[in-house]
């Protein structure tokens, strides 16, 4: 049975409402995604409580979210508010309202509780061991240490792009002094963080603000694939982009591609907590994360569920057998194809010369080589190659992505004619090189199992000055596998420079 679940994550400048499904096979997968921009923070500076207009808008908002709970039959609802709510002296009121008006179970929870739970989205879903994570919210700011995959430190500051926005009047058109103003006063919060100085770490971004900056530099540098979340950038392109910012007065703001409207006029605020952030650490990157609050609930939801820790020990297998398992790929085909991929990999590195970075990506692509038969048996490969582009594989960046794809889309032969445009804005002749040895190892392996039935149950590799040899152990009659494979022996000699011996135990 699936099991629906809910996330609300009520920011101070965003009201967010994802539903994902749990499938009986253990997959899940986001079926619903809706954002509203509802400034619960504005005008607190005033008198710290949540005024009637913000209040307003978010039990607006909140209704409706409510309504599409119950439209997708949601079983359970995980809500949280963040900064905005934490602060305000009727931050209490509101919850209680909140619930009473719409029945939605807001958990207030504090910074440092905000901080963990986006560690658990980051560690889960960008393969990094050792990073500075920052979410910038519209009140408030988490810092979050990560020192080989564990939490080592982490604080929450009092402001965000909103209130330092309203502090330091930067929503319109700024000027050298107003910025300094701002710059002087977030280095001298970050200053009095004692671990935080000269990390010399990447810095992970989450939030609104890390995604619109990702965006605009995608948009200015004509960048071939949508996805944010693992997109990189350099302190050059980040101080580019700042100085082309700080020039702009809000109406000129509202028409920068990449950014967000409804978040022009705090962008030069929080922009310049990540130039602070990048300037006092030391930092070696910005990474961007697509995942936060939300991701991060959900995935402590669900590896509780599964009796397993917050840390996943292998993002890209996880999130591989996840897809499979959603797509209901052959799970007993794609486990025994990878198990054969990786023997013939290893008994032949010397001949391909490819890294164990490599191996990692050819068993992903072995998992997944299949699953385009969802949505037409003939011309799989290339469906299958489509579904790996676009699916939400993590511990990849997004040059691998298009490699797996691209090995997928060609473990039936090598054919330029599936290959669309964007492959070759991120891939270059190296990497063509790559794929196409990948994608013989696994349409040699594939053909090994070319029944599904498991005929042959293992292979010996080994390899000679004159050729490679490959000899089958095979509990029935193999003879349908012998054909298949054979068929590859000329690509393999083409490939590998060698003629491929093929023989059974």
């Amino acid at each position: 049975m699936t099991e629906h679940i809910a996330i609300v994550d009520l920011g101070s400048n965003s009201a967010r409402l994802i539903v994902m499904h749990i499938y009986h096979n253990g997959a899940y997968n986001l079926v619903y995604n809706q954002k509203e921009s509802v400034r619960l923070s504005e005008g607190m500076e005033q008198d710290n409580q949540l005024q009637e207009a913000a209040i307003g808008r978010a039990i607006h908002t909140l209704k409706v979210f409510a309504h599409m709970c119950q439209l997708h039959k949601v079983d359970r609802i995980i809500a949280t508010a963040t900064a905005a709510v934490r602060n305000a002296s009727n931050g209490q009121a509101f919850v209680a309202k909140v619930r009473e008006l719409t029945g939605i179970p807001l958990e207030i929870i504090s910074g440092k509780k905000e901080a963990k739970i986006g560690s658990i989205a980051v560690t889960n879903t960008i393969d990094i061991k050792d990073a500075l994570l920052f979410d910038l919210g519209g009140g408030s700011t988490e810092l979050t240490l990560v020192r080989n995959n564990q939490v080592a430190e982490l604080v929450s500051l009092p402001f965000g792009a909103i209130t330092l926005s309203e502090k330091f009047q930067t929503q319109d058109k700024v000027t050298d002094e107003i910025i300094a103003n701002l710059n002087n006063y977030i280095l001298d919060k970050l200053l009095a963080i004692p671990w935080l100085s000269k990390l010399n770490l990447p810095l992970v971004g989450i939030g609104g603000t890390a995604r619109n900056i990702a965006k605009m530099d995608q948009r200015r540098k004509n960048y071939p694939f949508p996805k944010l979340h693992n997109y990189r950038m350099g302190m050059v392109s980040l101080d580019s982009l700042w100085e082309s910012l700080i020039k702009t007065n809000l109406s000129q703001r509202r028409k920068i591609p990449g950014l967000s409207s409804d978040r022009a006029d705090i962008i030069l605020a929080g922009m310049n907590v990540v130039k602070a952030l990048f300037e006092v650490s030391a930092g070696e990157q910005f990474i961007i994360s697509g995942c936060g609050l939300r991701e991060g609930l959900f995935m402590h939801y669900y590896l509780t569920r599964q009796q397993q820790a917050d840390v996943l020990p292998d993002i890209l297998m996880h999130s591989t057998r996840n897809m499979l398992l959603f797509y209901k790929g052959n799970t007993i085909h794609a486990y025994h194809v990878s198990h054969l991929a990786m023997t013939l990999f290893d008994g032949w590195q010397k001949l391909h010369q490819l890294t164990l970075r490599e191996r990692t990506l050819l068993k992903a692509a072995a998992f997944l080589h299949d699953i385009g038969i969802t949505i037409n048996y003939y011309d799989h490969a290339r469906h299958s190659a489509y579904l790996v582009e676009n699916a939400r594989l993590f511990g990849l960046t997004h040059r691998e992505q298009m490699l797996i794809s691209a090995v997928t889309g060609w473990h039936h032969g090598v054919s330029t004619k599936s290959m669309r445009r964007i492959y070759y804005e991120f891939l270059d002749e190296a990497d063509w090189s790559i794929a196409r040895k990948l994608a013989l190892i696994l349409a040699l392996a594939e053909s090994l199992d070319q029944t599904e039935m498991s005929v042959i149950q293992g292979v010996t590799v080994k390899l000679t000055p004159t050729q490679a040899e490959l000899k089958f152990e095979a509990y029935d009659n193999a003879v349908i596998e012998q054909q298949a494979i054979k068929k590859h022996q000329k690509w393999f000699r083409k490939e590998m420079k060698l003629p491929l011996i093929i023989t059974e135990a």
